[in-house]
């Protein structure tokens, strides 16, 4: 996922569920005093209940103004933050991948965090959990 859109990294993050939620939202939580959903990404990407114990929590973001998107994705854990090379091809996907790369002759999928956070003018903020 882009850097620039990354607010923080948590560790543990304590998340609640929410009854008759769907199931890539894992809960909420609370950051900075509001109520942060928390979305399982391997869920959002692979469908289904990922079934891991998610170490940490990255906090996505723009801007820190009150009607901007801030949501929470729990990931497995984090490694480390690269450069990405452009991709080989052209064609972006519409969807929440925006596109593969080849990082250490492994292919990684591009997160596309317009989707997840909405575009800078949509007052409909992050997807629908």
């Amino acid at each position: 996922m882009p850097a620039s859109d990354v607010v923080r990294v948590v560790r543990d993050l304590p998340c609640y569920p929410v009854p008759g939620s769907r199931i890539h939202l894992l809960g909420l939580a609370r950051y900075g005093g509001e109520p942060l959903p928390v979305l399982d990404l391997h869920a959002l990407v692979e469908g289904g209940a990922s079934g891991v114990r998610h170490r940490s929590t990255v906090i996505l973001g723009r801007g820190r103004k009150r009607d901007r998107s801030v949501l929470g994705l729990a990931v497995d854990e984090v490694l480390r933050v690269v450069d990405l090379p452009e991709p080989a091809s052209t064609d972006v996907e519409t969807g929440l991948v925006t596109h593969s790369v080849e990082v250490e002759n492994e292919p990684v999928k591009v997160l596309n965090t317009e989707h997840l956070l909405g575009r800078e003018g949509d007052e409909s903020g992050a997807i629908d959990g």
